[in-house]
């Protein structure tokens, strides 16, 4: 793993480098550690400048426990204070230590004020949070509500990244009741959001996108009225329209073929069913991306892991943030003053001759 870490490329432009927030979670040890082992390393700090929300104390004794000896962070007040290429650390030790919803609120404030573009957080137990504090949602409905505009186009969406495959879903409605939001104004917009992010987020020029079936039933390959009434005029219609989108896909089957390989994203019709797609295809190494927001919000997937793999969805949670914000910054470089259409007027230099 520390290869992999020595192998990230270093930023070359002359900006600021990239500070990315590690939000602890519920600041367990197993959390703590997985931490320590990432930034333990220096070259860790070489492409972004990564620095923690947590618990200086929690932080020593999880480098002790994973042999790494005495680990002690610079704390700091404020993210503005965060210089140099050195493990930093934003705490707050004036209120309850067991409480992480007070260090989430000070990343999420971060965020908001535009002090930091890009945050990595640890998953949270959503049930004690809302034992304290019952307006909490979770972690990428709460960061969405702070930084969410108009300006920013349509409300945020949740992407699951592993691997070279993407998951996106239509609703989080259960699987029941899933016809009840299935539109083809919602569904064509939805694939116009996946499109436009992988375009601007990934930097891939043309992605191509499969769309799968509402079938209920995973081992089913069969289609349903919906499918072919509401899904399948919308897929036809963007295809002709230049967007590479092909479907609706039978779920039970789609996985288990060649060419699955070769989408870029899968737009499911509901969460249960991303979710179960994503078990199929192994949890090892992934994150949970909240995509369509002016920030990176990045959380590693951490649920039925070991250590090595809980290790390795962080690693991959935090290049991909440096990926996404270091693909924006090119988006947009590129796509802020285009050279206007000349139509008719070109014309073959064999004309000169």
């Amino acid at each position: 793993m520390e290869k992999e870490i020595h192998s990230r490329p270093v930023r070359q432009d002359k900006e600021e480098r990239l500070k990315i927030g590690v939000f602890q979670g519920d600041g367990s040890v197993f959390e703590y550690e997985a931490m320590a082992r990432l930034l333990a390393d220096a070259s860790a700090f070489e492409t972004a400048l990564p620095f923690v929300y947590g618990s200086p104390a929690k932080w020593a004794a999880a480098a002790k426990a994973v042999g790494m000896g005495e680990m002690n962070p610079l704390v700091q007040k404020q993210v503005q204070d965060i210089k140099g290429k050195r493990l930093q650390m934003i705490a707050n030790e004036e209120q309850d230590a067991d409480d992480a919803y007070f260090l989430l609120e000070k990343a999420v404030s971060d965020l908001k004020s535009r002090h930091l573009r890009a945050l990595v957080s640890l998953p949270v137990s959503e049930t004690n949070i809302r034992s304290r504090h019952p307006e909490f949602k979770n972690t990428a409905m709460m960061v969405a509500q702070a930084v969410h505009t108009a300006e920013n186009g349509n409300p945020f969406r949740m992407l699951l990244c592993g691997g070279r495959l993407r998951l996106s879903f239509l609703t989080g409605a259960d699987r029941e009741n899933v016809e009840a939001y299935l539109t083809p104004q919602r569904v064509e917009q939805r694939i116009r959001d996946l499109y436009q992010t992988l375009k601007s987020d990934f930097s891939i020029t043309t992605p191509r996108i499969a769309v799968l079936s509402t079938n209920k039933d995973h081992t089913s390959g069969e289609l349903t009225a919906a499918d072919t009434g509401k899904i399948k005029p919308v897929v036809v219609s963007l295809f002709e329209s230049g967007i590479p989108v092909f479907g609706p896909y039978a779920a039970g089957t789609f996985f288990n073929s060649p060419e699955a390989r070769a989408f870029d994203a899968v737009l499911c019709m509901y969460k249960e069913q991303m979710n179960l797609c994503f078990s199929l295809y192994g949890k090892s190494e992934s994150c949970y991306y909240t995509a369509s927001l002016p920030v990176v919000h990045i959380e590693p997937v951490f649920e039925g892991l070991n250590p090595e793999e809980s290790f390795r969805s962080l690693f991959r949670a935090l290049c991909t943030a440096i990926d996404i914000d270091a693909s924006r910054m090119l988006y947009r470089r590129l796509s802020e003053n285009p050279l206007p259409c000349t139509g008719s007027s070109r014309r073959d230099s064999r004309e000169d001759d």
